[in-house]
């Protein structure tokens, strides 16, 4: 048995379950979010147990955890997989370990830390038993969901079992991540995949161009197989990959988003509303400054202080990515198309012609459909600037609303959006910003630097 692109790594945890006995062993599989660290441990897992060998296979995200609030140290995601697996271990006296588990998980009565040389002594105990009648594998996938983890593992290693745990490089606390791997005996890190392995998984059926529209929406997640097999999955439950001769191609109305679980939503839904809608705001701008702030809390209704936290929490959780000048913007156009179908009455107000800002440049409106994926084009200064187009460009880089703009050049402030739209059409610029760049790379401007930016 193994997985497209990862057989070197199910090599290693073969390896390690060979090399656990009689010490136990942990090793740490680390990755981005979709990367592909579940199926791995599954994969694993089916194979040890075609074997013969007796797995535990711990969920970070535990149901029993979800309900109670106070499962600090995975109580109850241990005994969820003891419980599914339980014929397996073919242990009846571990009925009486995993009832005083389940006593602890209950139990509210202590603080976490005053229970915790009970909890560490049933654990050890749990474990020891279900290792006393040979190889142990115990998976914990996700394991920095649980608020203390480091009792678990090391209970499960101590009498011999192989423990494999999952974790992302940017989980919990940094702190937190560097106990975990300072305790590994060894550590897989999950890279993401060649194109030409993506794209077996995703399935020969499928045209180029779907790959092509893949790879532009999700961006550095199309290398990760998981992200890359939900986001397939997704469009064909959704009927929106037709027939094309014997190739499935994307229908016009397509919109390429991430699945509803996918974990950089989760991430944004833990900053509240405000950050998913910052999120559907690139789809409008592409890339902002923190000149911007002001425009974007205005047509938000928002606090621009509080937009300024925010950006700073969605930097910091990898959601939003500066370049070499300053500007923000969405991590991938998907992660964008997720925000909007989250957050549509901002992504409308963000829309209406209040709010001065161009057409959206990530997406498009099919017909009251969801927001499809639109690659955005590089700023472009090839083609020639009217002296018009060159003046507004201009008055845009000295701080000028859309209408004193109009004041200026004797023209509405409906003309100048209306030349500010093609513009943007025409450059493939997303933001203001880039409008002034494209046109001081193209000569057409005497020397202007944008200030910043207000609602027209």
């Amino acid at each position: 048995m193994s997985i497209e692109g990862r057989d070197d790594a199910l090599a290693a945890l073969r390896s390690a379950l060979r090399s656990s006995a009689p010490r136990g062993r942990l090793l740490v599989v680390r990755g981005d979010a979709g990367i592909g660290k579940t199926r791995l441990l599954d994969a694993a897992g089916r194979r040890w147990r075609a074997k013969g060998t007796r797995v535990a296979q711990v969920r970070g995200r535990s149901r029993a955890a979800a309900e109670t609030g106070a499962d600090r140290y995975g109580i109850g995601a241990v005994v969820d997989a003891l419980r599914q697996d339980f014929d397996r271990f073919g242990d009846c006296g571990l009925v009486d370990g995993i009832s005083a588990l389940e006593r602890f998980r209950r139990s509210r009565a202590e603080e976490p830390a005053a229970r915790f040389p009970a909890v560490a002594a049933e654990l050890n105990w749990v474990f020891g038993r279900i290792s006393s009648r040979g190889p142990v594998a115990v998976l914990v996938d996700d394991v920095l969901d649980i608020a203390d983890p480091v009792p678990l593992l090391q209970a499960a290693r101590r009498p011999g079992c192989l423990v494999v745990a999952s974790i992302r490089p940017d989980d919990a606390v940094a702190s937190a991540s560097a106990e975990l791997l300072d305790l590994a005996d060894e550590v897989i890190d999950l890279g993401p995949l060649a194109d030409e392995r993506i794209a077996a998984l995703a399935g020969d059926d499928l045209d180029e161009s779907v790959h092509t529209a893949l790879r532009a929406a999700l961006g550095p997640l199309y290398g990760n197989p998981g992200t890359v097999l939900a986001t397939v999955e997704a469009l064909r439950g959704r009927g929106r990959l037709v027939a094309d001769g014997d190739r499935l191609r994307l229908d016009d109305q397509a919109s390429i988003c991430l699945s509803y679980d996918h974990e950089l939503l989760l991430r944004a839904r833990r900053l509240g509303g405000l950050g998913l809608r910052l999120l559907a705001t690139t789809a409008w701008l592409g890339a902002f400054g923190i000149d911007d702030l002001p425009a974007v809390a205005d047509a938000l209704g928002e606090d621009v202080a509080e937009c300024g936290r925010t950006v700073d929490r969605l930097v910091e959780n990898g959601l939003l990515v500066g370049d070499v000048r300053g500007r923000l913007s969405c991590l991938c156009p998907a992660l964008a198309v997720s925000a909007v179908a989250e957050e549509r009455a901002a992504v409308q107000r963000l829309a209406g012609p209040a709010a001065g800002f161009p057409k959206p440049v990530l997406l498009r409106e099919t017909g009251g459909s969801p927001l499809a994926a639109a690659p955005a084009q590089p700023p472009s200064a090839a083609q020639p600037w009217s002296a018009t187009e060159s003046r507004i460009v201009e008055l845009i880089g000295m701080g000028l609303t859309n209408r004193r703009i109009g004041s200026e050049l004797g023209l509405s402030e409906k003309t100048v959006e209306s030349q500010l739209t093609r513009l943007f059409a025409k450059t493939g610029c997303r933001s203001r910003v880039e409008l002034v760049a494209a046109a001081n790379s193209a000569g057409s401007l005497r020397g202007t630097t944008l200030r910043g930016r207000s609602a027209a």
